[in-house]
């Protein structure tokens, strides 16, 4: 839950919702750089909708196994983020397509929103580990 550095976790989300606005707008090829970013979490990295879609179905697995409510409640919130995660690879792809920063600044309140969910998701996880 604390990271030693503030690239990963919810604190590397959060980080990253201040920095798209700034790369947005230092970019020499936005349409490049913002859809191949939306590929890449969609389809081959582990930030972004693919691995929160891997992730929600491994504790989908383990609730029906366990029977532990609270990996219940983290499943849920991750069904959420995998979904937000997709809408902010499709608000790459717009902002790709159209050169538009607003659809930056969206993507920037979702990815805040991500980071709130995914430290619920991840602290009630802990609890149960804890005992």
């Amino acid at each position: 839950m604390n990271p030693p550095i503030q690239n990963i976790s919810y604190k590397g989300i959060l980080k990253t919702s201040k920095e798209i606005i700034k790369w947005f707008k230092r970019s020499k090829d936005v349409e490049g750089d913002f859809k191949t970013t939306a590929m890449l979490m969609e389809k081959a990295g582990t930030g972004g909708a693919l691995f929160r879609n891997l992730y929600r179905d491994f504790l989908k697995e383990s609730y029906q196994k366990t029977k532990i409510e609270e990996i219940n409640k983290s499943y849920k919130i991750f069904v959420d983020t995998a979904l937000l995660w997709r809408a902010v690879s499709k608000l790459f792809i717009k902002a790709g397509d159209k050169k538009d920063i607003e659809y930056i600044y969206k993507a920037s309140e979702i990815l805040v929103e991500l980071a709130d969910k995914e430290k619920r998701a991840m602290s009630i996880l802990l609890n149960v580990c804890q005992g």
